[in-house]
């Protein structure tokens, strides 16, 4: 009898968990505390390392105790065969380039440094060079005028998301140094009064590894610089949850949701310090970015600020409680990100936004997301209605190049050379592109006339979602391939969105349950610590329906958290709505 009681005890237990369990707020909040534990909001010291691949030769860090009016950099570059490669080429100072004894390269005049991280793995420079590199090692040779501050950046110029075949070397094994460029003044390599540049005796010194010149050397030791601390025992260890990007400032945004929704003010002081942190630490971070050319540094998109993925959905958090009341003063910070958005970002002769990659010039589905949401906000904040015509223009015109009105889905990108749509329709596409009209319904005046446009574009694609949902509730990685993955975030995204669908008359009743058995899925995909499972990574525009069904996918990636959470507040209030 005792043990049948036990076991009448425990299978109560069981079913009082499983009840606890469906709740979706309780879900979302579990979701919310494992975060909030997993942040630490502190900064730390690190040696600095190169990012990019990119070359950044520092004169002016060798030199700045200096009477030398010029000097030299050099290193060693392998390949595994004989090839020319393009390099770009950036400067700031008149400056010449030897490769193996031949001078490839020069500029005497004084220069206006340019550079530029266009897009991921795209970079503008100043000028560009061709190297005909020999198989194994070839001896590069820079010179540099003193004059300033001078700095040279320097790439091999490769596609997007390609590695250079190249690779830079140290010239000496001993001192160990991790940059791999040594530096020497020009009058430890020859006479005084010697011409400004060195004879061909000089440079073989160099060429050669001249041991004699090691006395005379300037080996940069890597600085030590401040950075984000990362809390060791975190679930996703590849980004940090005080970090400004597009995938926390989501989730920021729906960690105050979570705060309208219950009234608790941990949520609501967590994003505030969220921010705040940011906000304290921009000064900081800007001088280690521009000053000491750490170009991966924490903060880093706020100050390179070249794609959307930089401004728009990051600002969102700053957004919502400039909002709330006047204390928050982010002005200055979210003029800038939205200014970019307006005037900054590169667009279609018709003014869609558009991205240099993976080629010349391509609209993501994913761009509306980025962009749309804090538009609208802008429009509250401000009350200039050129932040609401923006959106409105951005989400008819991605409907029109990205819609397949076949099947009522967006395809992931449309590339203008081709003039054409890429192949497949990602999940996570489609669920941005959900996500943003939602928020751009949230704020437009309901008898505004591009309200109803807006309605009507939203309404045909929650329809087209609806069709491609699998018996078991979720979303496919591909939506048209039942064979692909169940990927979390865009099947949270899809609830979300057809949840607020129905709650405001846009799409029938009927819909519920369909939302409830995809919520009723998606909390398998969800630990009882509040882990979230098979969320898929960042992912560039793929070429073929194979390129998205190998994506890594990550517990608690965190491109996929605040989805979850707006699906469990989306959930809760549906339920209210259906009970009245």
């Amino acid at each position: 009898m005792k043990n049948l009681f036990l076991t009448i005890v425990l299978f109560a237990s069981q079913i009082s968990a499983q009840v606890q369990d469906s709740n979706p707020f309780t879900i979302a909040c579990r979701i919310a505390e494992r975060i909030m534990s997993e942040t630490t909001f502190e900064l730390t010291t690190a040696e600095q390392k190169s990012a990019l691949d990119l070359q950044v030769i520092d004169f002016s860090k060798a030199f700045c105790r200096s009477n030398e009016k010029y000097a030299y950099a050099f290193s060693t570059l392998s390949v595994k065969k004989n090839i020319k490669l393009k390099f770009g080429i950036s400067y700031s100072a008149p400056i010449k380039v030897w490769l193996n004894g031949k001078l490839i390269f020069q500029n005497n005049k004084q220069a206006k440094f340019y550079f530029k991280e266009a897009a991921y793995s795209i970079f503008k420079f100043q000028d560009t060079v061709t190297f005909s590199l020999n198989k194994g090692l070839n001896r590069l040779v820079i010179f540099s005028s003193l004059h300033g501050e001078p700095v040279i950046f320097l790439r091999e110029i490769t596609g997007a998301e390609e590695k250079p075949v190249s690779e830079f070397l140290p010239v000496f094994k001993e001192p160990a140094s991790t940059w791999q460029w040594c530096f020497t003044g020009s009058e430890s390599i020859y006479k005084k009064g010697a011409n400004s540049y060195p004879p061909n005796s000089s440079l073989k010194r160099i060429y050669n590894c001249d041991e004699s010149l090691k006395d005379s050397i300037i080996f940069i030791k890597p600085a030590v610089l401040k950075k984000l601390a990362e809390n060791p025992g975190r679930t996703f260890k590849k980004e940090s949850f005080a970090d400004w990007s597009y995938p926390n400032g989501a989730l920021m945004m729906t960690m105050l949701n979570l705060w309208k929704a219950t009234g608790d003010e941990k949520y609501h002081k967590y994003v505030e310090k969220y921010c705040a942190f940011i906000n304290d630490n921009i000064p900081l971070f800007r001088k280690q970015y521009f000053k000491d050319h750490d170009l991966r540094v924490s903060f880093y998109r706020i100050f390179r600020k070249s794609m959307l993925d930089d401004v728009g959905a990051a600002s969102l958090p700053f957004a919502e409680l400039s909002m709330q009341d006047h204390i928050h003063n982010y002005d200055s910070l979210l003029t800038a990100m939205s200014d970019f958005i307006l005037k900054g970002q590169s667009r279609l002769a018709d003014g869609t936004l558009c991205r240099p990659e993976p080629e010349e010039w391509t609209i993501w589905a994913d761009d509306l997301f980025m962009s749309v949401p804090l538009l609208v906000r802008m429009g509250v904040i401000t009350g200039k209605n050129i932040y609401f015509n923006e959106a409105t223009k951005q989400i008819i015109n991605f409907n029109k190049y990205l819609f397949d009105p076949g099947k009522k889905l967006y395809k992931h990108g449309w590339f203008s050379r081709a003039k054409q749509r890429s192949k497949v329709f990602w999940g996570r596409a489609n669920g941005w592109v959900v996500w943003a009209e939602t928020e751009a319904l949230k704020f437009f005046p309901a008898e505004d006339r591009r309200c109803k446009e807006i309605k009507n574009i939203f309404k045909e694609h929650l329809e087209g979602i609806l069709t491609c949902q699998d018996e078991s509730g979720m979303w496919h990685q591909v939506l048209d391939d039942s064979s692909s993955f169940e990927e979390t975030s865009c099947s949270a995204m899809f609830i979300a969105g057809l949840s607020y669908g129905i709650r405001n008359g846009i799409i029938d009743k009927g819909y519920s349950d369909n939302v409830l058995k995809a919520w009723s899925a998606l909390q398998k995909k969800i630990s009882r610590d509040g882990v979230v499972k098979d969320i898929c990574c960042g992912t560039g525009i793929g070429m073929n329906a194979e390129f998205y069904n190998l994506r890594e996918r990550y517990d608690n990636d965190l491109r996929g958290l605040g989805a979850v959470i707006n699906a469990g507040i989306e959930v809760s209030a549906l339920k209210k709505f259906l009970e009245k």
